[in-house]
This record gives structure tokens, sequence and C-alpha cells, in this order.
């Protein structure tokens, strides 16, 4: 189209020539051209390279294409609540062989408030990552300052949502996602709310950190008990394998949180079992 518009205004003077500018872009203006593709020839203004991961991690695609390194968890730490977890896990198996392979270690049990990605300080540190408790355990410093200071501000949050239930949640509800996760929850439904509104209150509070969620998907509280792993993706967890268990059974009793965990996915765990905390906040009730 451009060139036949050229050809009906042949240009014999450089005055032609700027008459002829004016008037594409009087007739791309017309159209909407213009204004919708101003990106063509406007500059873009210029972001900063934390600005451009943010405005890329804010976009629900590619938070789905980021895939997370860390995250804000309430770990499970009352050893016969855990012991009860372990028997419904065994209780599955008995009922269902297949889906050993499937069993989350009781080490790990916890309940995860968001997922984020911290950059690493280099692509090394990828597939060996070592720390210590003086640095900022292999993490660029910026993000795990502001980490500390996101869960430190976190952790006063949440606990004024859970000091209306005492810092506790009961476990007494199997559900699954899907077919492929199986979990105990909370039934109460005053417990399901608090959580989320925690969960939201952190997932906000990182954002303005400049450390948004990886998952776009509310919150919902659940402890896994099975999920797949690489390459038993095509064992599936059906509802069979725990509708059997009785209301005794499935209650695995109180469980009362003391303080809030930013963990590694990709640390080594520690001997415990557990995962390599960064950083950890005491609830207000609390005492160090």
């Amino acid at each position: 189209m451009l060139s036949s518009v050229l050809l009906q205004f042949p240009c014999k003077t450089s005055t032609r020539i700027s008459q002829l500018s004016r008037s594409f872009f009087q007739f791309f203006k017309q159209v909407n051209i213009c204004s919708h593709s101003a990106s063509i020839w406007l500059p873009k203004t210029a972001m900063s390279s934390s600005e451009a991961k943010n405005q890329e991690l804010s976009s629900p695609k590619k938070r789905a294409q980021v895939q997370p390194n860390a995250f804000v968890s309430l770990q499970i730490t009352n050893s016969q609540v855990r012991e009860k977890l372990k028997n419904n896990q065994k209780l599955m198996i008995e009922n269902d062989k297949s889906i050993s392979k499937l069993q989350v270690k009781p080490e790990t049990f916890h309940f995860t408030l968001m997922v984020m990605k911290l950059e690493l300080k280099s692509e090394t540190l990828r597939t060996r990552l070592e720390s210590t408790s003086a640095d900022s355990h292999g993490f660029l410093e910026s993000h795990f300052d502001l980490s500390k200071k996101a869960l430190e501000e976190s952790s006063k949050e949440v606990s004024k949502i859970l000091s209306k239930l005492n810092f506790q949640f009961n476990l007494d509800k199997v559900s699954n996602f899907g077919k492929e996760v199986v979990f105990v929850t909370m039934g109460n439904e005053a417990e399901v709310i608090a959580f989320k509104e925690a969960a939201e209150r952190v997932r906000n509070i990182f954002q303005d950190h400049g450390l948004p969620s990886t998952d776009s998907r509310s919150a919902s509280p659940h402890v896994t008990l099975f999920k797949p792993s690489r390459g038993n993706y095509h064992i599936k967890l059906q509802p069979e394998v725990y509708q059997h268990l009785s209301a005794e059974a499935t209650n695995c009793g109180t469980e009362t949180f003391h303080s809030l965990q930013l963990c590694s996915m990709t640390h080594p765990k520690q001997e415990n079992g557990y995962y390599h905390v960064i950083h950890e906040e005491l609830l207000s009730h609390a005492s160090v």
C-alpha cells in the first residue's frame, strides 16, 4: 500500500518530500495505525534490569514459565502430628502399593504460602550450591537482603492473623488436587480463610519488595503426602487411595506454628531432612 501511494505522489523537490511525509503521518493517524504501533517510531522508555524482571514476572504467562527456587513456609514441627501424617501415608500405601514411589518424606512436611525466584550470584552455583550462615546463601545480595526484609514484615502480618486462632491449625481432612497430589488440610473453614489471608499478605509484601510470586494461582492450604516426581508422572493418585480411611485416622492433630521460614528448593537439605532455611522469623508469640 505504501508503494502505491508513493507512485501517486512523485517526489521532485525536497519541499514535496516534506509534504509527502506529513501526508503519510496524517493518513496513518486517521486509520489509528500510528497510535496502535507507536512503539515502532517512538523510543522505548529505558528501565533498569530489576524493573524489567519485575515486569516480566507480573505477567501470568511469564510467571508460569519461571521456575521457582525458594518458598515461604510454615513448618510442621509437632512430632505427634508428623507421626499421624506418616501413618496416613502408610495406610494409603497398604491400599495401593504403586503410590509408594510418590511418598513425600515426613521430615519435609510444611504449608507453603508462596513460591518465588531468587537470582543466584553465578551460573556455576546453579548446579552445585554451597552455603554458609555468614553469606547470602549463594543468592545475589540484593535479592537476599530484600527477601529478609520481606520475611520480617510478613512475620508480623502473619502473627496478627494466626493470633486469632492461637497460632494453631487442626489437620483433619484428606483431599487431592486432580490425580497428582494427595494432601492433608483443615476442615475448619475459619482456619482455611485465615491461611489464605496470611498467604495473600505475604505475597503482597514480597511483591512490594520486588520479589513477586511465580505462581498466579491463589494459595490453598495443604500438607503434601504424595506427589509425582521426575520419572513417576505416569502414576495417578485416585481418591480411592484415601477414601477408605476413618475420621479418626485422618484427624492428625493440632499444629502450633512458631516461625515463618524462607526455604530453598535447590540447596541440599539439612541433616534432619528438612529444607535448607535461608532465613527465619519468629512469630510474635514465640520467644527466642
